[in-house]
């Protein structure tokens, strides 16, 4: 049985407590009970519980009951029916990292998926948060603040939560929970500081790591004001304290393999690449997925990859990019634009997003709910997994 965490304080879920309007803990009622089940209800604890059914739900929806987490936290409908990734967005301050998530949730409510099938839902409390964040972005075309530093021991920030649909093999309807976490990238340096502010990368099943082209030494001249302080030293020692983190939180060794986890590693601001004459061509450009299959489009990806590796290599990448290959699982590189063009003033010209959808599209593959054909031909077999192909 896979583990379930709730997505707001990632305390471990076996089954869900049912609380009603008041908040007081309450089972929901059930119909036609047997008078065994009757006997032995007062002994049940709350971890051999069984759990709701559909009609469990039903009667409990009229009732005014709803599930939650230990803590009190309302879980979304049926979020204990679906695997759930949980995604995580490491990099330090000015990576990007709340404007890329930012116009990455606005593709997919747009349709970027829509060519595999794939329709998508986000719950109601993040929807709310979403829509400032789109405003201030999308609309008003405003540079988003940077996120605020956490306060409070083992605390994590408020989630993004959605749901993608879609129809696996056999014409049955398969869904998944995707939550993504977004943290402040002062927090994301000091290993001490992870553990303690990045709760959420102890039940991460994904990491998105947001890098900026300014951090490379041969690229500082393209570095947004602030930038050039932070060094690439201190960003390589971000990639290992994660690693080691993704590890401990799984009682593996340093060096142990890490299965089932997934990593893309995202250049930020590529638009200011372009003019560069040793900058791969095409490793800039958005993603159609009706124009070739899924595998082709990640063979593609896969080629691309080891390009843009050659050349953040070439400008001074070598120690970020060892600890990049050598201690996370199986990465990719990704060259992406979520605006398209340099603020002005604090806001944008325009915003045209490029690039933004690769990255997950291959956190989808690894994690079985897409076709990983063309990612790693060698691992021939493995395309087919998991629970959208199984």
């Amino acid at each position: 049985m896979k583990r379930r965490v709730c997505p707001r304080c990632l305390e471990p879920l076996v089954t869900p407590v049912w609380r009603d309007a008041a908040g007081v803990p309450r089972r929901p009622p059930v119909e036609r009970r047997s008078r065994w089940q009757r006997l032995l209800e007062p002994l049940r604890t709350a971890e051999m519980a069984p759990p709701p059914t559909p009609r469990d739900a039903a009667v409990a929806a009229a009732a005014s009951v709803s599930p939650t987490c230990p803590n009190g936290h309302r879980l979304p409908p049926a979020y204990l029916e679906r695997p759930t990734i949980v995604v995580g967005l490491v990099g330090l301050t000015g990576a990007s990292k709340s404007t890329y998530l930012t116009v990455l949730i606005d593709l997919l409510h747009e349709g970027a998926l829509a060519p595999l099938g794939i329709s998508v839902e986000m719950d109601e409390e993040s929807a709310a948060r979403f829509d400032d964040y789109r405003y201030r972005l999308m609309v008003q075309r405003r540079q988003l603040p940077l996120t605020l530093p956490l306060l409070g021991e083992g605390s994590s920030p408020e989630p993004f939560m959605l749901v993608l649909r879609g129809t696996g093999r056999g014409g049955a309807e398969r869904a998944v929970n995707l939550v993504f976490f977004d943290a402040s990238g002062e927090q994301l340096y000091r290993a001490e500081d992870m553990g303690q502010y990045g709760k959420f990368l102890y039940a991460a099943s994904s990491v998105l790591v947001l890098l900026s082209p300014g951090v490379f030494p041969r690229l500082r001249h393209l570095a947004d004001p602030g930038e050039e302080s932070m060094g690439l030293a201190r960003h390589t020692q971000m990639v290992v304290n994660l690693a080691n983190l993704l590890r401990t939180a799984r009682n593996l060794h340093p060096d142990s393999p890490l299965a089932g986890v997934s990593a893309s590693v995202v250049v930020t601001k590529a638009d200011k690449l372009r003019g560069l004459p040793d900058f791969p061509a095409g490793a800039l450009r958005d993603t159609d997925l009706a124009a070739m299959p899924l595998a082709h489009w990640f063979a593609d990806v896969r080629s691309t990859s080891s390009r843009l590796v050659d050349f953040l290599e070439v400008n001074g990448g070598s120690n970020l990019l060892t600890a990049v290959l050598n201690r996370l699982p199986r990465p990719t590189v990704h060259a992406v634009s979520a605006t398209g063009a340099d603020a002005r003033d604090g806001g944008y010209p325009e915003i045209s997003p490029v690039g933004c959808l690769d990255p997950l599209l291959v956190l989808l593959a690894r994690h079985g709910f897409l076709s990983e054909e063309g990612l790693d031909p060698e691992e021939a077999g493995s395309a087919l997994r998991g629970e959208w192909f199984g």
